[in-house]
């Protein structure tokens, strides 16, 4: 089958760190190539060149936003429509011309908007069959554009030949906004096994927690430095925070750590590699996910592939996958002294006492499987 992605986030190569939901598609994507599908990927040309993976054709939509994610603009702002809306003429353009080049026979669209909009032109022009997989991020965003925000979700997703979504309660929310069943299918990658563990300064003598994500309010970094600065002294000394990330609050990030006196506590850092990253994972304690709003990031699936419990804000469907399995420490409240009690009660407990519920909790997250369920999901359409 030839299968065409359409997507707002990929990586330049392997190593790009600019968004995990990218790598996540290139190992979908790869996945597929793997099982003899040819695959034609549609990202947004944030990147000058991408790397050649072996049975996946690139073809980026032009894009004048240089390395901004799309997901990072707002929309409404006027000084945006240069960029956005001529995007949105190309890409329907692209759509079109890979539809009829590769004798594309089923366009997955990751995500809902604006993925789901060329998915239904494609449609409606011709009469290729799409299905949209939405993120926590891509729904919350979109619903929020007064007046059309939502009649745009509705219209993709009614015209959609399936729906997706990478979260239990998003499944639900999808489902109420639109009207339209949607089904969970996870969103996970495989990440590079670990080359060397990290190996930190202080030979094991104290508890080391890692942040991987955007410097975003939605996912709370802010957060994880008023809770480091609410430990108890003895708690904060026997304890590292590794940050990695970008995006805008890393500005403020920086002057809070300064002002609360944290420099000695908190590692605050860019983007990381997939290849660090896995490292860092099997070298930490626990990974820390202090996020206001979630679904489920596809840094729990990262952070259970290697064993490694996390500590978690009480947030989409992080609550009730951590409990059920054991896999880590759940904060009672979305707050800075909550999560500093959890990283507290996290600080006297040893990683191994995790090591069942991890891989327990990993088994729902195996992208082949994601991949598997995708393909043989019900019918080709509605």
């Amino acid at each position: 089958m030839n299968i065409h992605i359409i997507t707002s986030s990929y990586p330049a190569n392997p190593d790009d760190p600019s968004g995990t939901a990218g790598l996540f598609v290139r190992q979908f994507a790869l996945e597929l190539a793997a099982l003899g599908h040819g695959v034609v990927v549609q990202p947004v040309a944030r990147k000058r060149v991408y790397a050649r993976e072996p049975g996946i054709s690139i073809v980026p939509s032009p894009w004048r936003g240089g390395d901004r994610e799309l997901a990072s603009m707002n929309l409404m702002s006027p000084g945006n429509w240069p960029v956005f809306l001529p995007f949105l003429v190309n890409g329907i353009r692209n759509t079109l011309e890979i539809d009829d080049r590769y004798h594309i026979e089923r366009t997955l669209c990751m995500w809902a908007v604006p993925s789901g909009i060329f998915g239904l032109i494609g449609k409606r022009k011709r009469k290729i069959p799409y299905d949209i997989w939405a993120l926590g991020s891509d729904i919350w965003k979109i619903r929020k554009i007064p007046l059309i925000g939502k009649r745009v979700l509705r219209t993709v997703a009614r015209n959609a030949d399936r729906v997706f979504a990478d979260g239990i309660r998003l499944c639900e929310e999808v489902k109420d906004l639109t009207g339209v069943p949607c089904t969970f299918l996870p969103s996970a990658r495989k990440l590079p096994p670990p080359k060397e563990k990290i190996v930190f300064a202080d030979s094991g003598t104290l508890k080391h927690f890692l942040f991987v994500g955007r410097y975003h309010v939605n996912k709370g970094p802010d957060l994880l430095v008023k809770a480091a600065a609410r430990l108890p002294l003895d708690i904060r000394e026997s304890v590292r925070i590794h940050m990695f990330g970008v995006g805008p609050l890393e500005k403020e990030l920086r002057s809070m750590i300064a002002k609360l006196g944290l420099e000695r506590y908190i590692d605050l850092n860019g983007p990381i590699q997939a290849q660090e990253f896995s490292n860092y994972l099997a070298g930490v304690s626990f990974l820390v996910i202090p996020s206001r709003i979630e679904s489920i990031p596809v840094v729990f699936s990262d952070s259970l592939q290697t064993g490694t419990p996390v500590v978690s804000m009480p947030v989409g469907d992080l609550t009730n996958l951590i409990r059920e399995s054991r896999c880590g420490i759940v904060a009672e409240e979305v707050s800075a002294g909550a999560l500093a009690s959890a990283i507290e009660e996290a600080a006297a407990m040893d990683k191994g006492f995790f090591r069942e519920g991890t891989a327990r909790a990993y088994e729902r997250f195996e992208v082949k499987k994601a991949v598997d369920r995708w393909l043989h999901f019900g019918s080709a359409g509605r």
